[in-house]
């Protein structure tokens, strides 16, 4: 089983949204830190985190910043402001570390059922080649190690919350996970996002950040990104929604159980990256 989620940088939270170059590289810009500076241990911002495939850094790309998208009147960020802004590094890719709420309960419920040797994939809106519209990439994926639910965590033989947890073990928790931005807000701030409604899930290889994004989705006549016929088939994705369409990958990033395995994955990824012409 994989859990295919969206994340990253998009329209709402940031501008302008990042694109796919011609040779199907990409930028992967983590969206910002919605706390700012005081609510985290992070250290990268977006005038310290270097592209990947151009000079320069993330503040170089962006235009703006939105922290909080959905506040009343949210306030939006640029120049010197935007640059020293954290990056809320979720997923973490280097340190293959996903951290969700339940604010985001059709994610969590899915995330909880992972097993070790599961997997998670990510896709985003990027924009593409020439930058003329917004469809729905793959840009990484990894193998689960471990899934920690914050509402149900081992303790002298019960299942109790993190919040029941005493202070010293709550620290030790998080700081066994330290590099999850999570762990990051709680070592800032002493306090989770949402009470105990965060679950955590540290990753194994094989898996990481792709190299070139892996196009998956297809827009209909009313603008909605579905997935692709080839994917549908290849991906698997377990029924929801409407039977006679395709998974839909449109709105708020919808997630979605796929039935296969983390292998399977790798195989449709390598397989589709080698019909593409070399890097330029």
């Amino acid at each position: 089983m994989i859990a295919l989620v969206g994340i990253g940088a998009d329209s709402t939270n940031s501008a302008p949204t990042p694109r796919v170059y011609d040779d199907g590289r990409f930028e992967y810009i983590p969206i910002p830190e919605k706390r700012g500076p005081e609510g985290t241990t992070e250290t990268k911002t977006y005038g310290t985190t270097p592209l990947r495939h151009r000079e320069g850094t993330m503040a170089d790309y962006l235009e703006a910043i939105r922290p909080r998208p959905g506040a009343e009147d949210p306030p939006e960020y640029t120049g010197d402001r935007l640059a020293e802004w954290p990056l809320h590094h979720d997923p973490n890719f280097e340190a293959l570390t996903y951290g969700e709420t339940t604010s985001r309960a059709a994610y969590t419920n899915l995330l909880t059922d992972l097993r070790a040797g599961d997997g998670v994939a990510f896709y985003t809106g990027l924009r593409d080649a020439d930058a003329s519209y917004r469809h729905r990439y793959l840009i990484g994926y990894f193998t689960v190690r471990e899934v920690v639910d914050c509402r149900r965590i081992a303790y002298e033989g019960e299942r109790v919350s993190f919040t029941d947890l005493p202070a010293d073990e709550q620290a030790a928790l998080m700081d066994a996970h330290s590099e999850n931005a999570h762990a990051k807000r709680f070592q800032a701030t002493g306090r989770l996002t949402d009470g105990d409604g965060l679950v955590i899930v540290d990753g194994t290889p094989p898996g990481g950040l792709l190299d070139r994004a892996v196009p998956i989705s297809e827009v209909n006549s009313g603008g909605h990104h579905y997935l692709t016929d080839d994917l549908q088939a290849a991906l698997d994705p377990a029924p929801g929604g409407n039977p006679d369409r395709n998974a839909y990958l449109g709105g708020v990033k919808p997630a979605h159980e796929l039935r296969i395995s983390v292998e399977e994955l790798a195989d449709i990824v390598a397989e589709w990256q080698s019909r593409q012409p070399a890097e330029s």
